[in-house]
């Protein structure tokens, strides 16, 4: 990565990186689901130990990692604050930015 940001950095172009990750919990919650029969634990156990986010988080400069969290939760509380001092929309406003094409009317 010390190279890639290198580069980058110098002007000398883009670069792609992929980053294979692997959906730990169960798909729409925080909960497992193994008993689903969709994956076993022997299968997740080798994905979650070589986790690149994980060992992001695990190198990350605790200082470092604090200010970012901390930034994140303020950002957090702040949507959830706008959200729900706003009134609810019209309905007319259901589709508001929803491309034509997609519009059931």
């Amino acid at each position: 990565m010390k190279e890639i940001v290198k580069y980058v950095r110098a002007g000398e172009g883009p670069w792609f990186l992929e980053v294979l990750t692997y959906r730990w919990k169960e798909h729409v919650g925080p909960s497992e689901d193994y008993h689903l029969g969709h994956r076993t634990t022997e299968e997740a156990a080798p994905w979650i130990a070589a986790d690149p986010v994980r060992q992001l988080g695990e190198n990350f400069e605790s200082a470092a990692r604090a200010r970012l969290e901390n930034e994140v939760d303020e950002e957090i509380a702040d949507a959830f604050a706008f959200a729900e001092a706003s009134p609810f929309p019209e309905p007319e406003e259901l589709l508001s930015d929803v491309l034509k094409e997609y519009q059931h009317a």
